[in-house]
């Protein structure tokens, strides 16, 4: 897979875009069908955030509406996990271009603003995919986007820690856990089950606050080859739908992502 980084990178930033590079190109196969996903190291963008060179730069790949909405942050975290999600959609965005447009658009072009629901949206839609969806997420070391040219998707990325075990009435139930009986790890299921439902959830039900008790899942098979879980949902509420959520581990994480369509 080729570079789908800006022209000109500073030296000190482009660990941060070579990461993005290999992360595409290992996690493709995660990635659902018309879709692009990015992951982005937030322990690498962390000392880039507090150099004024490097961050001038970073700053030069928002849009005005998106430099203005960053500078408004004043803690710490949150404009790491918002920068590093924005970038990680933009690689995204740039990639999914790079395949088809006849020359490369540069990065403050694609300008991410949140919705009325919050879910990041293009103020200025695609040309080449004018219905291209964008989700993002964020779990302490990473930040993680996906991109579906023409369809809804929903990514999460779940870090493993004991607070799940202490919640689990709340999203899953013993018929679910028994469908992930090839996992031995009781948190790696807790933690596959929630980053599968989350995913669906900014995937299909953006607009509801409550979405745990109308997301089932109904089928679960594991792919060796690829060590991919693929997961059916049913969602029982406002209508029929299905999703796809495709879900790997990453270390002490798990990431989940999904596609769907109403009335399927």
């Amino acid at each position: 897979m080729t570079s789908i980084c800006p022209e000109y990178i500073p030296k000190t930033c482009q660990p941060l875009f070579t990461g993005m590079d290999s992360s595409a190109a290992r996690w493709h196969p995660l990635a659902p069908a018309h879709c692009r996903l990015a992951l982005l190291d937030l322990d690498t963008l962390q000392p880039l955030i507090e150099q004024a060179e490097a961050l001038r730069f970073l700053t030069t790949l928002l849009s005005p509406a998106e430099t203005a909405l960053f500078r408004r942050f004043r803690y710490a975290k949150r404009r790491l996990e918002w920068l590093g999600g924005r970038l990680a959609a933009k690689h995204c965005l740039h990639g999914l271009l790079n395949e088809v447009a006849s020359g490369q658009q540069s990065y403050d072009t694609y300008s991410i603003l949140p919705d009325t629901h919050g879910r990041p949206h293009l103020a200025i839609p695609l040309t080449e995919y004018p219905a291209a969806s964008i989700s993002i997420s964020h779990s302490r070391g990473y930040a993680a986007a996906l991109v579906h040219q023409t369809g809804d998707c929903g990514i999460d990325i779940q870090q493993k820690t004991p607070k799940l075990a202490s919640v689990q009435e709340r999203f899953t139930s013993d018929e679910e856990l028994s469908l992930l009986h090839p996992i031995t790890d009781h948190l790696t299921r807790l933690g596959l089950l929630w980053a599968a439902k989350e995913a669906v959830k900014k995937c299909l039900l953006a607009d509801h606050p409550s979405f745990f008790g109308t997301i089932k899942l109904a089928e679960a098979k594991y792919e060796p080859s690829e060590r991919i879980w693929t997961v059916q949902c049913r969602l029982t509420h406002p209508a029929a739908h299905s999703a796809t959520v495709r879900i790997a581990e990453l270390d002490e994480y798990l990431i989940a992502c999904a596609s769907g369509e109403p009335n399927a």
